[in-house]
């Protein structure tokens, strides 16, 4: 059976309309129908919709109940960047953590429960203690995602904490390890980019810009080539920061800062735009 609602949220999370996503394979009614009324296109156009979205058609089927859990896992992880707290409650509520049998889930669950304790309840020792719930499970890759979103969760807790050092450490971790994770999914793309732009940007405020830099180009390179935008406007703001910092061309400067606006613009972050918008202004005041 295949999951329609997920077909869904991956297109929308690559910020694709109908139109985007079905010009060149099929007619835009094709579609509609598919995602509104559940009538199934031929394999052949169903697989060429499912490249487009860079994932495989076994992707979007569910076979049993380890696909549900993954499955309500999954749409706790997209209402974490819509903001729906409300909803991912709902969601994990639904899930019993004593069930979990794949380590993937086991993870992934401690990933959301982290995040929910830092980002809604704002409890930053229960955050804490679900994020060292992955880094201390056996046998996880050093690259594996959610081992990375965990470090990622502690150095920003430890940073908000004042404790600069402990944060360093996490991240000297994700920096070694960020390159090799293997994009291979509209959600692990959008975790790989949150996860480069926090480290840039703290990097960045300790004025390590050789390491904000890398980052950052990699971070652009993955959304370009995989089509996701959402991430775009903060890449390229904490470039022309970074830019300003090292004092180069001010027309790479200038170049790096509207084009996060039109970034902005386009996902509607008004305050990446009102910060970008603000270099510009000092920047023009300089000539």
């Amino acid at each position: 059976m295949i999951d329609i609602k997920k077909f869904i949220q991956i297109r929308k999370a690559q910020k694709l309309s109908q139109t985007d996503l079905c010009h060149g394979i099929c007619t835009q009614s094709t579609l509609s129908k598919f995602e509104n009324n559940g009538q199934v296109p031929s394999l052949k156009i169903l697989n060429q919709l499912c490249d487009r979205l860079h994932i495989e058609v076994g992707y979007i089927i569910n076979r049993s109940d380890e696909q549900r859990i993954t499955q309500l896992l999954f749409d706790a992880d997209f209402a974490f960047i819509n903001f729906d707290y409300t909803k991912i409650l709902s969601l994990l509520s639904e899930v019993s953590e004593d069930t979990l049998k794949r380590k993937e889930d086991q993870v992934h669950y401690q990933f959301l429960r982290g995040q929910y304790a830092l980002k809604s309840d704002r409890n930053e020792m229960s955050a804490l203690f679900y994020f060292n719930n992955i880094l201390t499970t056996k046998d996880l890759p050093k690259n594996d995602i959610y081992r990375l979103l965990a470090l990622n969760g502690c150095s920003q807790i430890y940073a908000n904490q004042g404790e600069m050092q402990k944060a360093e450490h996490y991240y000297s971790q994700v920096l070694k390890n960020i390159k090799s994770v293997e994009i291979n999914n509209p959600l692990t793309t959008l975790h790989a980019l949150a996860i480069l732009c926090d480290a840039s940007e703290f990097y960045g405020q300790r004025e390590m810009y050789k390491e904000s830099n890398s980052l950052l180009r990699y971070a652009y390179k993955i959304g370009t080539e995989k089509h996701v935008i959402f991430y775009m406007a903060r890449i390229l703001l904490q470039q022309g920061v970074n830019d300003i910092a090292q004092n180069k061309n001010k027309e790479i400067i200038s170049q790096h800062l509207h084009d996060a606006c039109a970034f902005a613009r386009i996902n509607r972050n008004n305050i990446t735009l009102n910060k970008a918008r603000k270099l510009i202004k000092n920047l023009d005041d300089v000539k």
